[in-house]
């Protein structure tokens, strides 16, 4: 069930403009596996690793965008439960978005499906653990549709056709993914709509960017489309999955300044909301469903 704390602030707060998804950090079954998936299915590079984690990023360098952590006998998320529901690689450029997608296809990896957000185009696909993953490029921001003062997005049809004719002029070789990726958002299911927005945006501060679409909410900082997505379209009043199961342990969120990063510890704190592992370059805590989000800055 969602979490009874409350998370209503005294004031109001907007997040830094800078700030930014930083890694995901993802419990898997089998290590080996989901290596050659992130490695040689997506293209990303090792940074280091261990018998049980590995760290990657688009270049092989730090900061890491995913941290991966095996557990042999790691359950699956219950159905209904709280948590990820997919989270989002951001590619520099439609070429680049091109270049995944066939090199998906050549791989034979199965897609579950292909969108135009107005904001974005999108591929979707899980990893071989069924966690679910969005890469996805951005159009111009000067392009995205506004309505009321907040983005338009949209799920209609993509125009494969017309993506990967990005590839006929330059087709290129494949030699990973694009080392200006990043990770562009994440997206959860959460078991309170109410909740989950009094505590990211009254709470965080992020802006609310989206709020008409039945059942989600989307919100982000300076002005970006969203940074987090959340949702009940399968987990209202649902509950938490069990501590061990496959999925998300924690995303990161970068904020430019130490004075932010006061500030959310002051406003967690205010809001009963328990603060871990602070110090001056990061901290801790967890939402009302108990996912972990770490903050920090460099």
């Amino acid at each position: 069930m969602s979490d009874e704390r409350q998370v209503t602030p005294t004031d109001q707060f907007r997040i830094a403009a800078a700030t930014h998804i930083g890694y995901v950090h993802l419990r898997v079954s089998d290590l080996e596996r989901s290596l050659a998936f992130y490695l040689d299915v997506l293209g990303f590079r090792l940074v280091s690793g261990g018998p049980h984690t590995a760290t990657l990023s688009a270049t092989g360098r730090g900061p890491g965008l995913i941290v991966l952590t095996a557990r042999k006998d790691a359950p699956a998320r219950p159905p209904r439960s709280t948590g990820l529901y997919h989270f989002a690689i951001r590619v520099p450029g439609r070429r680049a978005l091109a270049m995944v997608i066939r090199h998906l296809q050549e791989m034979q990896w199965p897609v579950q499906g292909y969108a135009d957000h107005d904001v974005s185009e999108a591929v979707y696909f899980a990893d071989p653990d069924g966690i679910g993953i969005e890469v996805y490029s951005d159009r111009p921001r000067e392009d995205w549709p506004l309505r009321n003062g907040q983005v338009e997005m949209v799920t209609e049809p993509l125009d494969l056709d017309n993506l990967m004719r990005e590839l006929e002029t330059w087709p290129g070789k494949w030699d990973g993914i694009d080392p200006a990726t990043d990770i562009g958002h994440v997206h959860l299911r959460v078991s309170n709509l109410q909740a989950a927005g009094d505590f990211y945006h009254g709470v965080l501060g992020f802006d609310v960017t989206q709020s008409d679409l039945i059942g989600a909410l989307f919100l982000s900082a300076g002005g970006y489309h969203h940074h987090v997505g959340v949702n009940v379209w399968s987990s209202e009043n649902g509950p938490r999955p069990p501590l061990d199961a496959v999925g998300l342990i924690s995303f990161s969120v970068w904020v430019p300044d130490a004075a932010t990063l006061r500030e959310i510890s002051r406003r967690l704190k205010a809001a009963g909301v328990s603060v871990d592992r602070e110090d001056h370059h990061g901290l801790s805590a967890a939402d009302p469903d108990r996912i972990l989000i770490e903050f920090f800055t460099r």
